[in-house]
């Protein structure tokens, strides 16, 4: 099956089908199981032709990304642009429409990508010109100044009606003549360079033509975890269609919800003390039991007792414990330790409990889909669906309860390993 998609990008390179060879060798990248693989096919790429050159630095990328030796690792690093400081994590990559007929479409997205990326701290990278989604990253740039340092890529030479953004923290210019798949594929390479595995890359994806389908695969070829928008169109609503990608793992489709998105930039950011991680991972899911009680279905694994419980499901407890302290920041408290007096345990305010338990739900969602859960009208664990894979405002009231019933009782697992939460 992998040298087949060598074999397809091969075709379609001679053949001058760019964007389908790079899909191809994309997919092929994913599926190598060792440097030679890739190595093989490098080797064989003797044209210099411009298209020739893009897919060399693809199977340079995979190389790098993939199987990091110093070898790979040296060669991406002489194609990333100098004097320009190293990009820094968290990156996360957003892309997607910048055609003018889907212009006012993309700007419907505008206030819930400001909320999304409200608290984050990081690199966001995207087009760099004014038009539909790297517009809004514009907008990001602007409202969020102090925090974010945003960086766009785009052709040296551009089209009369094409604008730079000017509210970007930094423009970087690509030896292009047009917008194409150079700019993802110098991105990338600038990324790499900057000593950031892919894994720790998310993309964030809205819509999309041509270059945006070369942006999905390319992250997904190299190990980054992308996400695009439910019922956004376009590319994005072909990717989930495409036989060949729609069931890579570090694929999803969320629901265009700001906790969920939010939960999705931030995930797996920070973990706890695995001692610390454990005590209140328990302390949850024994929450969790005693809610249950009654209303679960026999034989439903997640009631099972902590030393029984499936290590996945162990291991959802242990993320929702290590995503306390993000909805804590989230409403300005701190935590510490106290050894000399009884614990204070904190009352929430109804406002607090709402932000948090929309935060919860959010990240329950992103647990779920990168789990391989998707929507359905029934909820069946062993064929991982649910009815409740969806914003916040499509929630039932009793399932938003057990969620605030949960975050309200965050005091008393802090207080289980000796922290308070204090304002």
């Amino acid at each position: 099956m992998r040298s087949s998609f060598y074999d397809m990008g091969k075709s379609y390179l001679l053949a001058g089908k760019l964007y389908e060879s790079l899909a191809a060798y994309a997919k092929a990248i994913q599926l190598s199981t060792a440097t030679s693989m890739i190595d093989t096919p490098l080797k064989s790429m003797g044209d210099k032709s411009l298209a020739h050159e893009w897919v060399q630095r693809l199977l340079l990328l995979g190389q790098a990304a993939k199987f990091p030796t110093y070898e790979a690792k040296g060669a991406v690093k002489k194609l990333a642009f100098s004097g320009y400081k190293p990009i820094a994590s968290p990156a996360v990559i957003v892309a997607g429409g910048c055609d003018v007929s889907v212009e006012q479409q993309i700007q419907g997205y505008r206030q819930l990508m400001l909320e999304a990326f409200r608290n984050f701290k990081g690199t966001i990278i995207s087009g760099g010109t004014t038009a539909g989604i790297s517009g809004l990253v514009g907008d990001v740039s602007e409202e969020h100044t102090d925090a974010i340092r945003t960086i766009g890529y785009v052709p040296r030479s551009t089209p009369t009606d094409v604008f730079m953004d000017r509210r970007y923290s930094e423009i970087r210019y690509t030896e292009g003549d047009s917008l194409s798949a150079l700019e993802p594929l110098q991105y990338w390479t600038d990324i790499i360079a900057s000593d950031i595995p892919p894994s720790q890359v998310k993309l964030v994806g809205i819509n999309g033509g041509t270059i945006t389908a070369a942006e999905y695969r390319i992250a997904m070829a190299l190990g980054a975890y992308v996400a695009v928008l439910k019922d956004s169109g376009g590319e994005a609503a072909k990717l989930l269609q495409d036989d060949d990608w729609r069931m890579s793992m570090r694929l999803v489709e969320l629901p265009a919800d700001v906790m969920t998105i939010r939960a999705f930039i931030g995930w797996k950011c920070s973990r706890l003390a695995p001692d610390i991680q454990e005590t209140i991972a328990k302390a949850i899911h024994d929450h969790y039991r005693h809610i249950r009680h009654g209303n679960a279905p026999n034989q439903d694994p997640s009631m099972a007792e902590w030393d029984k419980l499936p290590e996945y499901l162990k291991e959802s407890s242990r993320q929702q414990a290590d995503h306390i302290f993000e909805k804590l920041r989230q409403i300005g408290c701190t935590v510490h330790e106290i050894t000399d007096r009884d614990i204070g345990l904190m009352t929430f305010t109804e406002g607090e409990v709402k932000i948090m338990a929309g935060m919860e739900h959010g990240r329950w969602n992103v647990e779920r889909l990168l789990d391989g859960w998707m929507w359905s009208e029934t909820r069946d664990i062993m064929k991982k669906t649910s009815p409740y894979l969806v914003g916040w405002s499509e929630l039932p009231d009793d399932v938003k309860e057990r969620d605030r019933e949960l975050v309200r009782k965050i005091p008393k697992f802090l207080a289980k390993v000796g922290l308070e939460i204090r304002r």
